[in-house]
Order: structure tokens, then sequence, then C-alpha cells
């Protein structure tokens, strides 16, 4: 099993151009759009509203509105300064087909600028996973009960659930992992529970935060965790003791 380091890294905040860039095109990339009336809208869970609204004072433009009859909000840029100043910042780095196609033809042909490059490869050494997750994954502890098994097998869980599988199936290459299809809701989605693909999915978040607050601290309890198992002490009743009080932890934040 391959460890991590023990003392977790200070959270980054991503203050350079760059890497606030590649942040914001993967929350974008994960729940936003380019709306036909040449809008950029970011799409938020009631619970991270607070993020929204950090976001909307280090970008100093947009409003935050409720969507109606909905647990969410939206960030709305439609002045013309604020959508030029984000365009210039995730120009490039873009990686999702349909918003690629949506900045080129709703944003660039409204506002006179260049084409965002016109390319799925995810560059993994950048905040864009992170702005991705923040915007559409989830982790949680969960534990497996087996009948030849003593005591429930403790599993740590990353997911995404999308649409469609075009940058999911770059996850699951890089993070090991499994991607599936729900019939019902016509989506796909990708996890993995093994110890390798949250060690590697750990070790990125190290090297580059999460920014909203709900998903940093699913993390940091999530790293704990993988620190038990890392020195078996989910093997004793104290680590065993441990790990509910993480997984009773990530309950109660739901």
């Amino acid at each position: 099993m391959k460890k991590l380091k023990i003392h977790r890294p200070t959270k980054k905040i991503y203050s350079t151009d760059n890497d606030l860039g590649y942040y914001l095109a993967g929350l974008i990339d994960g729940d936003g759009h380019f709306s036909t009336q040449g809008q950029i809208v970011v799409s938020f869970n009631q619970r991270d509203i607070r993020h929204a609204f950090k976001l909307r004072s280090q970008i100093g433009y947009g409003k935050i509105r409720p969507v109606k009859d909905k647990a969410a909000a939206n960030w709305i840029i439609s002045n013309r300064e604020g959508i030029l100043k984000v365009m210039k910042l995730i120009h490039n780095k873009i990686r999702h087909p349909d918003k690629i196609k949506q900045f080129n033809h709703r944003l660039c042909n409204k506002y006179k600028f260049e084409f965002t490059e016109n390319s799925s490869e995810i560059n993994w050494e950048s905040p864009w996973f992170s702005g991705f997750f923040d915007a559409d994954g989830y982790l949680r502890i969960y534990n497996v009960i087996k009948k030849e098994r003593l005591h429930p097998e403790t599993r740590l869980l990353a997911q995404i659930d999308q649409k469609n599988d075009i940058l999911l199936k770059q996850f699951k290459e890089n993070f090991g992992g499994y991607l599936g299809y729900r019939e019902k809701q016509n989506t796909y989605y990708y996890s993995t529970t093994s110890y390798k693909g949250m060690y590697l999915l750990l070790k990125y978040f190290d090297c580059y935060s999460l920014q909203c607050d709900y998903h940093y601290l699913r993390y940091t309890v999530l790293r704990k965790a993988y620190l038990l198992v890392q020195n078996s002490m989910h093997l004793t009743d104290i680590g065993r003791q441990k790990i509910r009080n993480l997984d009773k932890t990530l309950k109660d934040m739901r």
C-alpha cells in the first residue's frame, strides 16, 4: 500500500491567473455552461453557496441567484467586462467538448474573442480536476460487511456523475477505478474504492487543493481514514472506532 505523508499540506488558494484559470475551467466543465444569451453560468449546490460568493468576490463580477424549486443557486456573469475576464482566464483550458463548442460559438462570436483549443486532454499538472471535483465529485467512507469476516471491511469511495463519459474515461486512466452507466437515469459515473486509486486521488488533492469548504473538509476526513488504513489501524478496535467516528463526521456534513 502506497503511503501518504502524515502531515497534510496547507490548503492552497489559487491566486495566479494560470491556476485560477484552470480551476475555473474545471468548475465550468463540471457544472457550468455558456448560455445562448452569451452569459457564463456556474451552478452550485445550496451547501456550496458560500464558495460561490467567494469566487464572485475574487473575480469581481456576476450575481448569485437561487434556482427556483431547487436547493441550488447559479453564479451568472452577464456584463461584458466580467465575461471577458473569465474568458481570458479559462482560454485553452476548457476540456469538455460541449463547453468548448459553447465557448467558441456563443461567446467568441459575440465578443470577438479567439476560439479556445478543441482538445479534451486533461492537464493533470494543474488545478483543473480540483475545480471539476468541487463541481461534481463526492467522497465518503463506507463499511462492507462480509460473512467470512469478523469485522466490516473499510472502503473509501470517490465518485463523479456525468451525462457522458468523455472526461470520466480520463479519470479512470489516471486514477484507476470503475466506469459505469445507469440506464434509468441515462448517466455515467466514475468511482474508485481501491486504496491505490484513493492514494493517487488524495495525493493529487495534496498538491492541488479543493477550494469549496464542503469538499475540502471531506477530503481532510478521508485522508485521516486513509492514514489509519495505511498504518493498519483499521485492523484494531481503536482504529475501527476512529474510522466510525470519521464516518459519522462525514454523515453529519450532509
